[in-house]
């Protein structure tokens, strides 16, 4: 019998999966696929042992996983008896709806039975299971978004009480698969033509390019899908230079800082009226603390970003910022945003100052070593963004 404990699920990463991971997906060129193949292997390992505990079996693992084919679609299966499930990883805490990928619903030798939503939090080092559903399910009642290809359920239609899911495993009474046409043949030739023109990562979203029928049939083929990743990594080296500059927060460690940025100490020395701006920041003597001057455009005042970092114990970078106002500026202008962003673009936290703000800042979170992400600070249509590498 196959039993799951109630309601929703909240696993711990142990180190040595999130370190693997990370260390695995790294020849991925592209940040934003990179990170993607970071999160499915760290969802994948964390989960897998879990399943195979509640249920009693064996939990096998579909061998067409690795680095390579998590940078061209989202999500995982794992099988257990008979059953084989989907699991879909997220970054952000959104429970509004949950997207699966097409991939996992129309190409028939990839469906599943049931498709776990799961949140991966790398700050905190936790994986929520939070909710299920069915393919029957996400055919029936899903919306299908042909700008991303993917089907969508609303959260609130997901059961996101875990021990249904078991019982219904152990009732078997569910319909959970939806008949679907088989994909048409792809001739040997074309799959040729498709494996070269997708060889170089640069193109970032292969899957997105051509029609589904034909995407989904060349992934179907393993010999054909083994020879993109297979291509795909041989052309590596050519991407490398298309990197963004980012901030290396372990090179502040190392005392050595990008230009514009100082420490706090010296801004202070030389503009002593702003030491009110920073009083909460006097009491982080621990932290490694800099700030750079953001001038936002004409006519509007100069704002400070303020970085303050230190390292953990299990060597997660934590950090911390703000925005201030210039000397002679009482609050920061109203609207004023500031927000931390994926490397991907996702917003993962926001704030905005209001008429009398003096201060704003987000709450603090934590980063595995080699994690990336951006900070943005906007009004109106100004922005003024940088990238960091934790």
């Amino acid at each position: 019998m196959l039993i799951f404990d109630p309601s929703t699920v909240w696993l711990e990463i142990p180190q040595a999966i999130q370190t693997e991971s990370w260390q695995q997906s790294q020849p991925i060129a592209i940040p934003g696929n990179r990170w993607q193949a970071y999160l499915n292997q760290v969802c994948l390992h964390t989960v897998l042992p879990w399943l195979q505990e509640k249920t009693g079996e064996i939990a096998k693992v579909d061998p067409i996983y690795n680095s390579q084919f998590w940078e061209l679609v989202n999500g995982s299966a794992v099988v257990v008896g008979d059953i084989r499930f989907i699991l879909i990883p997220i970054e952000a805490m959104d429970q509004s709806e949950f997207r699966v990928p097409q991939e996992w619903i129309d190409i028939p030798s990839w469906v599943g039975d049931y498709y776990l939503a799961v949140e991966v939090d790398a700050d905190e080092q936790e994986i929520h299971v939070w909710g299920y559903t069915t393919h029957h399910q996400l055919k029936l009642q899903g919306s299908y978004d042909a700008s991303d290809r993917t089907y969508s359920l609303d959260g609130n239609d997901l059961i996101q009480d875990l021990s249904v899911l078991g019982v219904m495993l152990h009732l078997e009474t569910e319909a959970t698969r939806s008949e679907i046409a088989p994909l048409a043949t792809l001739a040997p030739e074309q799959a040729e033509v498709y494996i070269k023109q997708f060889s170089h990562p640069a193109i970032a979203l292969p899957r997105l390019v051509l029609p589904f029928t034909e995407w989904g049939a060349l992934l179907e083929q393993t010999h054909w899908r083994q020879q993109l990743f297979e291509q795909r990594q041989i052309n590596l080296p050519l991407t490398q230079t298309f990197a963004p500059a980012q901030i290396k927060l372990g090179e502040w460690l190392q005392n050595v800082f990008e230009s514009g940025w100082q420490s706090l100490e010296e801004l202070l020395t030389v503009e002593p009226n702003l030491a009110f701006s920073f009083r909460q920041a006097d009491s982080l003597e621990d932290w490694l603390r800099r700030v750079k001057r953001i001038q936002l455009g004409k006519g509007l005042p100069t704002v400070l970003l303020l970085v303050m970092l230190k390292t953990e114990p299990d060597q997660r970078r934590n950090i911390w910022v703000q925005l201030v106002p210039w000397i002679g500026e009482p609050y920061l202008p109203s609207n004023l945003q500031l927000t931390l962003l994926s490397i991907e673009g996702e917003t993962l936290q926001s704030v905005q100052a209001s008429d009398q703000s003096n201060y704003i800042q987000l709450r603090r979170f934590k980063c595995p070593l080699g994690r990336q992400f951006r900070l943005q600070v906007a009004i109106a249509d100004i922005t003024f963004s940088e990238e960091f590498v934790a």
